[in-house]
């Protein structure tokens, strides 16, 4: 027996640390509205979607308002009719990511349940751990500098840094400084959130390649729609360029890819609305060659742990970026913390 009995909603929210702060927002705690289903065999599967405001377009109260009024409609559903089931989640609404995030991570975990394994093993794979980054957020500059030079001493040897919220010098100057102290051995990951022009991106990357500095990639440099800008920016072929905030869904992807508009993909479950779109994302990159990375909101390990399977099950992915595992004030169950590495518990 495996239909859909109940389905309760919560929420949570869990202080950071301290704020993150980003080009286009400040954040101090990990929220997410919980969904835990039940069937009538007694089983409970547990997810979580986590609103962002100006990415997802969500809120705390929006997201709940959508869970407690669709969730419902689930009941009575089989988990045998697995593909049913799924486009049901995905069509119960347009957009709404984290809505669509928060009951598919419960109903794989069911599903995983069902089949007594874990989910990297549902999502074919053995593996259960992943190396994730640090990201390091907008404060001034000797406090970024303190941080990296803390999370390497931590075993961290990406750090991702946000630029964007400031001057174009003060983005290099930042980037170069952070790379002096970290030294030999590190990797840098540039994450604008949108903030830049054309020109201005241009600008910044090649004042970059010039200083040889040991950059993977340039996140979502432009606005999210301005795909032509992307296309005209990966063209240049003088730092790598990641998709992230353009790239919600499978139609996202593929527009992305062939228009050549970017050299890597963010998947993050939270926009694609869980682990099924996810999924087709990633073949879709891996069939072209281009290799994408795992990222996360200001998630709790309810989701992130999903994020580490999917990432861990995937040969694809090729960067990890689920550092808001370690940013909450108090641990939390889900995920074993070992150094810069992260396992599924």
């Amino acid at each position: 027996m495996s239909k859909i009995q109940d389905i309760q909603i919560d929420t949570q929210s869990l202080p950071l640390k301290v704020p993150f702060t980003t080009s286009r927002h400040v954040v101090d705690a990990a929220r997410c509205v919980r969904v835990a289903i039940k069937l009538d065999n007694g089983m409970i599967g547990y997810g979580a979607g986590t609103p962002n405001e100006v990415v997802t377009g969500d809120t705390m109260s929006s997201l709940s308002a959508v869970l407690r009024e669709l969730a419902p409609t689930l009941i009575g559903a089989d988990l045998a009719d697995w593909n049913v089931l799924l486009g049901r989640v995905q069509n119960l609404i347009t957009y709404n990511g984290p809505a669509k995030a928060a009951l598919e991570i419960a109903l794989y975990d069911l599903r995983a349940q069902l089949y007594g394994v874990n989910l990297p093993q549902l999502l074919g794979s053995q593996l259960a751990s992943v190396t994730t980054d640090m990201t390091i957020s907008i404060h001034p500059l000797p406090q970024m500098v303190a941080e990296a030079k803390q999370f390497a001493a931590a075993g961290f040897k990406a750090v991702k840094i946000k630029v964007g919220g400031g001057t174009l010098e003060d983005d290099v100057a930042r980037v170069e400084a952070i790379a002096d102290a970290l030294g030999p051995g590190h990797r840098l990951r540039l994450d604008a959130n949108q903030g830049w022009t054309v020109a201005e991106a241009a600008t910044a990357l090649r004042a970059l390649a010039a200083r040889n500095l040991p950059i993977d990639f340039v996140e979502q440099p432009l606005p999210a729609r301005d795909v032509a800008g992307m296309q005209a920016l990966t063209g240049l072929h003088i730092l790598p360029i990641m998709a992230d905030e353009a790239v919600f869904s499978y139609a996202d992807a593929l527009n992305i890819l062939e228009r050549r508009a970017a050299d890597y993909i963010n998947i993050k479950l939270m926009k694609t609305g869980g682990l099924s779109e996810a999924s087709k994302i990633n073949a879709a990159c891996a069939a072209r060659g281009v290799a994408c990375m795992v990222g996360c909101m200001i998630e709790p390990n309810t989701s992130l742990r999903a994020a580490v399977a999917f990432a861990a099950a995937n040969a694809n992915v090729q960067f990890v970026d689920l550092d808001a595992a370690y940013m909450v004030k108090v641990p939390q169950p889900g995920l074993t913390i070992d150094g810069a590495k992260l396992t599924f518990a």
